[in-house]
């Protein structure tokens, strides 16, 4: 990071030098805490050196997100395992590491910026007809750009995946994983015991200063009937919570922090970064995997695995890179002139978790956060990593309700909980960030410029309609084409407008708010003029004009048992007529898990990991 470089610090130290020492000593004070969070000696080492010297490894894995920083960790516990991690980008930025400002990450460098083809039925009311898809491009992926919520999802998502085919995935399998990542800092006792650990890398932190508006949330949803939960992801996941968080001391805890910066020094562990994976490379006449071309600073080279090659590139890189290589449905890939090594559905079966935002609204000071405000609390964070910006309050409530049938044990609709301040888009620009239409944009403004806004985002967790991954040529510089075909089954639309008739509408009804004096109001958009307001033709036109995507993109390089031909991967993760390659990360799910992913996503990893030592560490020993 500039900021930790002599070469660049010096002169901007010097060039103050007519301000005063004071002022000098505060800026290097500064930069030196500036440096101490982010600078490039918190990360692992770049070995691009050290791999153009010997590029030959055991296992090499494809990405350092929410999967491949665990893989990488546990991987290279055994001591004589040879292991090289790649990643597409850098050293996280220090915008990725502040709580309050992950909505900051959008569009930023950390970013990929995928963004949806356009279609007739959804994301109508942004500029280009298409909805923004974040995805992390920097050590930890994901996990270093997301809102940092831990939620593990419904019992049943895994008990399907094993009802299924999917042998080994059930809960009862999977809990045990879920727990080895963890460091629990909440309240161990009877009931969270069996559900919960510490001692693990990840920090997941019940923060035990409670917002006021959060309480208000919470206290009138139970008055509307859901019921108040210490742990969604304890015995019942159904009611109202406040969301633990992998954050750690004030700071996000990405699986790059959690998983990468404790072994950093790990002699048997190599991380190449700004490196895009081009192409996997086969043993001559086989469909066994032999490498991998990579792209460093516009140069190719070539790694080889002895044992496995690993994809762990997140739900739209990961089939990305398996089409490119010839592992796709054939008639795609033979429409680019892409060699076909297995004809599978790779790209196909891709689900996310859309939302759609309702709004309550309070009047309040639009100077209340102010530049010196905003400065002040930014530097709290960068010295002492409080305040402010050091948790991601007001906005950890969550809930979950099932619109069919109030007994149910899994749910259909999560609804999160947003808290924005006046003029906070001058803070915070969620609307912008997404590239919302000006038309929007504008009329979010107006309602937010002297009002507090609670935002509450429905989301729809189970969606029907499923979308696909294709390749737009085959040049791995071009973003791959995303079909979310969101509201293409009509079943979603109408549990989405149950869940805001059900939940949204009953809760500007409750005394709590009426009495705090919030009240309901919708960003007025020209195409639902026309329909009476709370409607169902006019929540279907708000869902369809303002969807937006939750960042949990899934299923396009699905699991499956031998025999299921709508599957890409065995439950052991191997890409099926291939040898040598698995995929691991969130693109396995047959169906997207009821909740936040990024937990299950580690999950998945840590499961993998013991799977591939169980495979090939018979006779080797750990560190």
């Amino acid at each position: 990071m500039w900021a930790c470089d002599p070469a660049v610090t010096g002169p901007i130290l010097a060039s103050y030098q007519p301000v005063g020492p004071l002022f000098v000593h505060a800026l290097q004070g500064f930069l030196a805490a500036q440096c101490a969070l982010a600078g490039d000696h918190v990360w692992p080492a770049d070995a691009t050196n050290e791999v153009l010297l010997d590029p030959n490894y055991d296992f090499i894995v494809v990405g350092a997100g929410s999967a491949g920083s665990v893989l990488a960790n546990r991987l290279s516990e055994v001591a004589d395992w040879k292991i090289l991690l790649v990643e597409a980008g850098g050293n996280p930025s220090l915008g990725t590491l502040i709580p309050q400002l992950f909505f900051s990450n959008i569009g930023g460098p950390d970013d990929w910026g995928y963004r949806t083809v356009p279609q007739e039925g959804a994301c109508r009311s942004y500029a280009s007809k298409s909805c923004s898809w974040p995805r992390g491009k920097t050590l930890g992926g994901c996990s270093a750009i997301n809102g940092m919520y831990y939620v593990r999802g419904n019992k049943l998502d895994y008990d399907e995946w094993a009802a299924s085919g999917n042998h080994g995935w059930s809960y009862d399998d999977v809990l045990p994983y879920f727990k080895k990542s963890q460091n629990f800092t909440g309240i161990l006792n009877e009931d969270t015991i069996p559900y919960h650990s510490t001692g693990g890398y990840l920090s997941v932190e019940d923060t035990k200063e409670v917002h006021d508006i959060e309480k208000m949330i919470i206290k009138a949803a139970k008055e509307i009937g859901m019921d108040a939960l210490y742990d969604i992801n304890g015995e019942n996941q159904m009611g109202i919570a406040r969301a633990f968080s992998t954050t750690k001391d004030g700071v996000r805890h990405s699986t790059a922090s959690a998983f990468l910066n404790p072994i950093k020094h790990r002699k048997n562990l190599h991380v190449l970064k700004n490196t895009m994976a081009v192409k996997i490379l086969f043993k001559p006449n086989t469909l066994e995997v032999e490498g991998l071309v990579l792209n460093k600073d516009g140069k190719d080279f070539v790694v080889k695995a002895k044992k496995e090659l690993i994809v762990s590139a997140g739900a739209i890189n990961s089939p990305q890179l398996l089409m490119l290589s010839g592992i796709g449905p054939r008639k795609h890939l033979e429409e680019l002139n892409i060699d076909v090594k297995a004809d599978l559905p790779v790209g196909e079966n891709l689900q996310d978790h859309l939302y759609i935002p309702s709004y309550f609204t309070i009047p309040g000071d639009k100077n209340m956060l102010a530049a010196p405000q905003i400065a002040g609390a930014f530097s709290e964070f960068v010295f002492s990593q409080k305040g402010l910006f050091a948790d991601t309050s007001p906005h950890k409530v969550i809930s979950f309700m099932n619109t069919t049938d109030p007994n149910a044990r899994s749910p259909d609709i999560q609804f999160h909980y947003v808290f924005l301040p006046p003029s906070s888009y001058n803070f915070n620009d969620v609307f912008g960030l997404h590239k919302l239409s000006d038309e929007v944009q504008r009329k979010f403004r107006e309602i937010n410029e002297d009002n507090y806004v609670l935002l509450v985002v429905e989301v729809l967790l189970r969606p029907k309609s499923k979308g696909r991954i294709v390749l737009k040529s085959a040049d791995y510089n071009d973003h791959p084409l995303i079909f979310a075909n969101y509201f293409e089954n009509q079943d979603d639309m109408n549990t989405v407008i149950e869940g805001m008739k059900q939940h949204t509408i009953k809760l500007g009804e409750t005394n709590t708010l009426k009495e705090a004096g919030f009240k309901r109001q919708w960003v007025q958009i020209e195409a639902c003029e026309n329909y009476e307001e709370d409607s169902d033709d006019f929540l279907e036109c708000i869902a369809r004009e303002t969807t937006f995507s939750l960042y949990h993109p899934a299923g396009s390089v699905k699991m499956g048992p031998e025999g299921d031909t709508t599957s890409v991967v065995t439950p052991e993760l191997k890409v099926k007529t291939v040898k040598g390659l698995r995929v691991v990360d969130a693109s396995i799910m047959p169906d997207i898990a009821r909740g936040n992913i990024n937990a299950p996503v580690i999950m998945i990893a840590e499961k993998a990991a013991d799977m591939i030592k169980s495979e090939w560490s018979k006779g080797h020993t750990e560190l």
